[in-house]
């Protein structure tokens, strides 16, 4: 039998888990057994294994607990849950925008020492302004097309002759 190894969820999303079990990286076998041994599990669709990077997904359907079929495996131990990773990205959404609080203060502190604070305040209010432009730009827009765009696709392209 496998001896018990540390595992640890990297993500978990709505039909996806993503695991990590670093103590049996390179270990072929070990994951095609365990692939085996989850596909078995009810609501568990696809479970794709990569033994150099020592991680696998779970794809499974909604509503079954695929952790729980995880720790149902005696030679897996898992840490106490998601580890909660905060981004740049989303590091604003996670904490009410704190950070551009404290950013701008850090800018404002030069004015008790500058010589040109005019320079300075422009310098602080651009790039608020720029966060938002550039955060304007880079969101996701809808992917349909205008109706009338649409009608006109549907028609058929007439070649001159």
């Amino acid at each position: 039998m496998h001896l018990q190894r540390s595992a640890h969820v990297v993500h978990c999303v709505p039909g996806r888990l993503r695991i990590k079990i670093p103590a049996a990286r390179n270990q072929i076998e070990f994951f095609a057994n365990l692939q085996r041994q989850l596909l078995g599990a009810e609501g568990v669709s696809s479970v794709t294994v990569n033994p150099t990077a020592a991680s696998l997904v779970i794809m499974h359907e909604r509503g079954v607990d695929p952790l729980a079929v995880c720790r149902g495996i005696p030679y897996l131990a898992f840490g106490s849950s998601v580890r909660s990773v905060v981004t740049n990205g989303r590091a604003d959404a996670a904490n009410g925008h704190e950070l551009d609080l404290v950013f701008l203060l850090a800018k404002l502190l030069p004015f008790v020492f500058a010589r040109h604070p005019a320079a300075q305040l422009a310098e602080v209010f651009a790039e608020p302004v720029l966060r938002a432009v550039v955060g304007a730009v880079t969101r996701p827009q809808s992917h349909q097309l205008p109706s009338a765009v649409y009608e006109e696709s549907q028609q058929p392209m007439r070649i001159a002759a």
